[in-house]
């Protein structure tokens, strides 16, 4: 089997992330912090993409008209698939709305992944945002599930993230001002650079990501790195720790035992010294999977609490949400 010719949806749904991103750098490892936001960088460097990283021709599934809808998102690179809940019924009201952005490299399937039961300590559906009081959305991005474009791993994915935004802001009934994004493992990633990228997502949730491209390339990656490794840049500009002073929105990160990564604590000095709106939570008795419905869970609580858009989310995660959470995974 061509490994680097398949989805890898399903195959990171069940590969240990260790495996995903091997730890191989020290703990003390100091990188670059840059005053330049990540939109910025954005705007002046241009990715060379010389690899396919896998076959995109699988469209996403038809999925039960009670549970999803299967639109077309317009973005700078053509329409993209993503999975919409169904619109309520009284469309004059204005609705919360997450999108989730999944794990894994592959896009959205195709199979039936996304409304199958799945068990409590691996759901990684977002099942939990499929809620009458708020949209979900889940999409796919440039290069995935026949969208145009090509894959280029953390960059251009991130501007196709935007346009998800501005599709859902859009609709006659969800609230622009609260739009939220939750991101697991590689969509934690992702979520952590969409937080770089703009800042008018209400409040941004990482369960899982990494801190640096560069560093977790030197280890085993399941998919060929699109882009031209020679050049140290592009690894730059796919990196969350380099562009951490670019946060403006509400900002948080959770990750469980064995798979947090020692750069994120360095990462909360930053945040501290430099007044960054990020937060930072290592599950001590969690991990990589069992932690995703228990802080779901708690994100929706918050969401349908945060309704007063006049001024910056109220959203905060205590000491007592932190030990539920433990007390769920132990």
């Amino acid at each position: 089997m061509d490994i680097n010719k398949k989805s890898y949806l399903q195959i990171a749904r069940v590969v240990v992330f260790s495996l995903l991103c091997s730890s191989v750098f020290s703990a003390n490892a100091k990188i670059e912090v840059r005053d330049e936001t990540l939109f910025e960088a954005h705007q002046r460097f241009k990715t060379n993409i010389v690899n396919d990283s896998f076959d995109n021709i699988d469209p996403p599934w038809e999925a039960p008209p009670e549970i999803f809808n299967i639109i077309k998102y317009p973005a700078k690179a053509g329409d993209m698939f993503a999975y919409l809940t169904p619109p309520p019924e009284n469309k004059s009201i204005k609705l919360p709305a997450v999108i989730w952005l999944n794990g894994g490299y592959g896009g959205i399937g195709g199979d039936d992944y996304f409304w199958q039961p799945k068990p409590a300590d691996n759901d990684q559906t977002g099942a939990t945002f499929r809620d009458p009081n708020m949209v979900l959305m889940i999409p796919s991005f440039r290069g995935e599930n026949t969208n145009p474009g090509r894959y280029e791993m953390f960059y251009g994915e991130i501007e196709d993230l935007e346009s998800a935004r501005e599709y859902l802001a859009s609709l006659e009934y969800i609230d622009p001002k609260r739009i939220y994004v939750v991101g697991h493992s590689t969509g934690g990633t992702r979520a952590l650079l969409a937080s770089e990228y703009s800042d008018k997502f209400r409040a941004i949730f990482s369960l899982g990501g990494i801190p640096d491209l560069e560093l977790r390339a030197a280890g085993n990656m399941i998919v060929e790195l699109p882009f031209d490794e020679n050049n140290k840049e592009e690894f730059n500009v796919r990196s969350v720790y380099r562009y951490i002073k670019s946060i403006k929105s509400p900002t948080f990160y959770f990750e469980g035992r064995g798979y947090f990564w020692d750069e994120f604590n360095e990462i909360r000095e930053v945040a501290m010294v430099n007044d960054i709106p990020l937060k930072i939570y290592n599950i001590k008795y969690g991990d990589h999977f069992n932690i995703i419905v228990p802080v779901s869970k708690l994100i929706k609580e918050k969401i349908l609490l945060d309704t007063d858009t006049t001024k910056e989310s109220s959203i905060q995660f205590s000491n007592a949400d932190i030990k539920w959470i433990n007390k769920q995974v132990r």
